[in-house]
């Protein structure tokens, strides 16, 4: 039998396999009856264990037991070998029952390893050097001397300054292992570092944990009691049979049970379902938040979206700044010698320009197909974009190698900034419309945009434009506009393209 206070060295220890063994065996928490069992990892603490690496981000929905597994870990490491460990919570109450549940792993312990408790927040370990300490954010910071090698921040969305919590944290865990995990909360700091991860452009590795990764939340779990304090419609609903409530479904729910079952190989259930409406009648778009079922629209902005649906296809995207480049094959696929070749097409681009500076705005050209063969429905499809922060020539010279190999109608913003950029095309002789965003024409153009996306007249292709275009939200005077510190250069050039688009085609009549 394996004892945590052994102190013959064992190879495994530092495995997670052996760790999990430990949690499973030696610890053991109260369910939701009320009763002390064994810790036996659920389907969603087994989902992030099989995924954790050394930089975790873990993006959950409620009640899923995640902090319990972590702490759980940290516990366990503690007692093997010298570590620091340290849980830091988004409020006082959260850190105390963090710290009581620690507590209470080792309370229950048949055979318990050697502890101190120095507060209500700190637990020693003599044999082994080690501390395990709860704080609240906003109360605790690190030093260049602090030394962590477990890091936990519970609910960390909801910090008053994740940002900066999370620089002391990462500077002391340096060698350290880092478990950033929380419910959505909006579009800020987190929603920044989890949107840079997924573009792999960070050391965190992303573990999306929806409400569905179990069959907890359904209204075949709830007791009759929980049933009985409930609407009569809500009630009548769970009564329905469930052959009969398939044929009920929305379209909404069934686009979910398709992506659900294709994404995660789940079949959802008539009871997740209809738990799933009485959730949404009970919180609105809130459910999205704190039952979240993708990592894109669980992150609600404070006011109205603006864009609510996106459908984005990577795939679909086509280099023309490196056609030279493509192997021949590629390059005649895509770009065509024939009639239906892209070459004979009339594209439709946008130009938003920037100060080209490396703290500003970027400058954004996007380029739109229309009738592409891709499309379902024969739409629209962004096949490219070039972004960057370079000086306004040099992008315009890039621009202008693009619009001399294609046939592309370009529409330039004018205004500001802009003018410097309409001059630069004007030397270099390309060919574009001049375009204004103004007080009358800003509405326009996000309304028609945000239309042509709902109705998937228009796919995206890149998932940094669709995260700026979720990040623009409508103010108290109704007028849509991004966060401070955010960018919205992509949503306008694409704006600006479809204006393009839409514009009245030139005809020739004939007397």
């Amino acid at each position: 039998m394996v004892i945590i206070n052994n102190t013959t060295q064992n190879p495994l220890t530092r495995s997670k396999d052996f760790r999990k063994a430990l949690i499973e065996t030696k610890l053991k928490i109260r369910n939701k009856r009320g009763d002390v069992v064994p810790f036996v990892m659920n389907v969603a603490q087994a989902y992030y264990w099989e995924r954790m690496t050394r930089r975790n981000l873990v993006l959950k929905a409620r009640q899923k037991g995640l902090s319990k597994v972590i702490d759980g870990d940290q516990y366990v490491t503690c007692a093997m070998r010298t570590t620091n460990a340290v849980v830091i919570s988004h409020e006082k109450e959260s850190t105390e029952r963090l710290f009581a549940a620690v507590k209470a792993y080792h309370d229950n312990m048949k055979i318990k390893p050697e502890v101190s408790i120095d507060s209500k927040r700190m637990m020693k370990f003599p044999k082994r050097g080690s501390t395990f300490f709860v704080g609240t954010a906003g109360q605790v910071a690190f030093g260049r001397g602090d030394t962590i090698d477990r890091a936990h921040l519970s609910e960390a969305a909801f910090y008053p300054n994740l940002e900066g919590t999370l620089a002391g944290v990462a500077e002391a865990a340096e060698y350290g292992q880092i478990d950033i995990e929380t419910t959505p909360n909006g579009r800020d700091y987190f929603y920044d570092l989890w949107d840079k991860a997924k573009r792999g452009l960070s050391p965190y590795t992303c573990i999306f944990i929806p409400w569905f990764i179990d069959k907890e939340y359904s209204s075949d779990h709830m007791t009759e009691e929980e049933k009985q304090g409930l609407s009569k419609s809500v009630q009548d609903m769970f009564n329905i049979p469930d052959d009969e409530f398939a044929q009920m479904l929305t379209d909404e729910e069934i686009e979910l049970l398709a992506r659900v079952a294709n994404d995660y190989n789940i079949i959802l259930t008539p009871g997740q379902i209809k738990w799933r409406r009485y959730k949404i009648w009970d919180k609105g778009e809130l459910f999205f938040q704190e039952y979240p079922e993708d990592d894109e629209s669980c992150f609600l902005q404070a006011g109205r979206s603006v864009f609510k649906k996106i459908t984005v296809k990577p795939q679909l995207k086509i280099p023309l700044d490196h056609v030279e480049k493509m192997k021949a094959e590629d390059r005649d696929r895509l770009l065509g010698n024939k009639d239906k070749g892209i070459k004979k097409k009339t594209l439709y681009g946008g130009l938003d320009p920037a100060e080209g500076t490396l703290t500003g705005d970027a400058h954004c050209f996007s380029v739109i197909e229309p009738l592409h063969p891709a499309h379902p429905n024969k739409g629209a499809v962004v096949i490219f974009e070039l972004c960057s922060n370079e000086p306004i020539d040099v992008f315009m010279l890039k621009v202008a190698r693009i619009c001399e190999i294609f046939d592309i109608i370009l529409g330039i913003e004018g205004q500001g900034i802009g003018g410097a950029m309409v001059k630069e095309a004007t030397t270099l002789e390309v060919m574009f419309n001049e375009w204004e965003t103004t007080g009358t024409s800003r509405p326009i153009m996000i309304t028609d945009l945000e239309q042509a996306y709902r109705k998937e007249e228009l796919i995206e292709t890149y998932t940094e434009a669709e995260g700026e275009a979720r990040n623009m939200i409508y103010n108290k005077k109704n007028r849509a506009e991004h966060p401070s510190g955010k960018h919205d250069d992509r949503v306008f050039s694409r704006a600006i393209a479809l204006q393009q688009f839409n514009m009245p085609k030139p005809s020739i009549t004939f007397l």
